[in-house]
């Protein structure tokens, strides 16, 4: 129970204290004659002080309160009581028929069982505020662990989004490459397998540095450049202590995907995308708005995805602002760990 301090302070106290409660604190008679009454005492305080303490564990793993709290109570009294006699019982022989001690004339009977009962009963209880607390303690431990493992699987489930989410995407592109220029379709294919490399080093990762996103960032505009030529248009002001921070990975870049996906993009409509930062605190990625029909939508898993994975590495809350001219996020830099 790793309760050592509780029996190597609690029962020199008490055996200490027993001889002079009933012998009204006379220091005289403690350092006289006393003495072997005190040696009594702290000798019945182990007796009882060990063998209430084994009571306690005893009904701690067979009748633990949470399951058996009725029986746990009743046996707990029945064996405490008659613990208890037992050892008064073994005292008063050694009391009566030893020349050990001799036995005060005039001590009341009935005020010392009374004493010795309610001593009885504070190591009880002692004793079970400390099996309470040692079995809080775990089930707080057990549930912080449960909790993490869950916010793990959890932020596991959620960058299993990310591939997908971008190879969806990747391929619609293709897609419509093909159809319009196959020749440009077979080069993005080899970009794309060289991009998905950089992708998949990141995989284990909760956090990179906002540097090592915006390398990411640049092979990805590339790629877009591609298929959309002068019709994509970026802007990235950031300073040098703004890309020393970190971010979730791919997080910027399902912005900017999304971007690309809900918006017109056209030599009539161009698409301008800026990334900026405010004081090395946040970063924020906005765009012109000219959403595309309502039908190619998507359900808005990305914006979702980085929402949560931040809710799990930071107290700090993403911002989204929109207008009819334009469609911001803001993200938060996460400090370095």
């Amino acid at each position: 129970m790793r309760d050592k301090w509780i029996l190597i302070l609690g029962i020199p106290i008490l055996g200490f204290l027993m001889p002079m409660i009933f012998n009204k604190f006379s220091i005289d008679f403690l350092f006289n004659e006393g003495y072997r009454n005190t040696v009594m005492s702290i000798a019945t305080t182990i007796a009882i002080w060990l063998g209430i303490r084994s009571i306690v564990i005893y009904l701690w793993h067979h009748y633990p309160w949470e399951k058996n709290p009725i029986k746990h109570l009743i046996y707990e009294i029945i064996l405490v009581f008659s613990y208890t006699m037992l050892i008064g019982f073994l005292n008063y022989i050694i009391y009566q028929y030893t020349s050990f001690v001799e036995m005060e004339e005039n001590l009341d009977l009935g005020i010392s069982i009374t004493i010795t009962l309610l001593i009885t009963f504070f190591i009880t209880s002692l004793h079970e505020a400390w099996f309470f607390f040692n079995q809080w303690n775990i089930s707080l431990v057990k549930a912080q662990t449960l909790e993490k493992e869950n916010i793990i699987s959890q932020y596991e489930t959620l960058k299993t989004q990310i591939n997908p989410h971008f190879l969806f995407n990747t391929l619609n592109t293709i897609t419509i490459l093909i159809e319009e220029s196959p020749q440009m379709a077979v080069k993005y294919v080899g970009k794309t397998a060289d991009f998905l490399r950089g992708i998949l080093s990141m995989k284990d990762k909760e956090v990179i540095k906002l540097e090592e996103e915006m390398g990411m960032i640049e092979t990805f505009f590339d790629l877009q450049k591609e298929r959309y030529g002068q019709n994509l248009h970026v802007d990235i002001k950031l300073s040098p202590a703004s890309l020393l921070k970190n971010i979730p990975p791919l997080a910027l870049q399902m912005l900017i995907e999304n971007a690309i996906k809900h918006n017109i993009i056209s030599a009539e409509k161009p698409l301008y995308i800026q990334i900026s930062d405010e004081d090395a605190r946040v970063l924020s990625v906005s765009n012109n708005l000219q959403k595309k029909k309502q039908e190619n939508l998507s359900n808005g898993i990305g914006l979702q995805n980085i929402q949560k994975r931040y809710s799990f590495l930071s107290d700090s809350k993403i911002e989204i602002i929109e207008n009819e001219q334009v469609f911001k996020v803001t993200l938060p830099l996460l400090k370095n760990s």
